[in-house]
């Protein structure tokens, strides 16, 4: 997933923000703004293995009245050959790449927003009664994905 470098902002964009979002310090840190901006917009790595950014995120959680980050466990499903080997998604100018063919704990807010609106329309054949065929335009998922474990809270990684 690309992520937003908060360390090339300058101090006062990072206090604006937080500002806007109603997030608060005791005292200044940037490298702790920087976890709680994270946190914030869901880019800490909540679900990465023996980093420690697990617990990271769960201080964090308790320093700030932040909401319950809802994941739901999917896998992406390949639907051609010429697929990307990641479901590419963009959301309030942040960029994720999720693998596929692979269980991921996707953010709800990720699923609910964008995935489930990404749709195309495709060609399908109808055989008639008679025999004959005719194309109709259907819509369908652009990134078909099964879920594996339904909507749970971060905390419980």
């Amino acid at each position: 997933m690309a992520k937003t470098n908060y360390w090339s902002w300058k101090d006062s964009e990072l206090k604006a923000f937080m500002e806007d979002n109603g997030i608060k310090l005791e005292t200044w840190s940037r490298k702790e703004a920087i976890a709680l901006i994270m946190a914030f917009t869901g880019e800490a790595e909540i679900h990465t293995d023996n980093t420690g950014s697990k617990e990271l995120f769960k201080d964090i959680q308790k320093k700030v009245d932040l909401p319950k980050l809802m994941l739901t466990r999917v896998i992406f499903h390949s639907t051609s050959e010429q697929d990307l080997p990641y479901v590419p998604v963009g959301h309030q100018g942040l960029a994720f790449y999720i693998p596929r063919e692979v269980e991921v704990d996707v953010p709800d807010y990720i699923l609910n927003s964008c995935i489930k609106d990404a749709v195309e329309e495709r060609m399908m054949p109808i055989t008639e009664m008679n025999g004959d065929i005719r194309w109709i335009k259907r819509k369908v998922q652009r990134f078909p994905y099964s879920i594996v474990k339904p909507s749970f809270p971060a905390d419980e990684l």
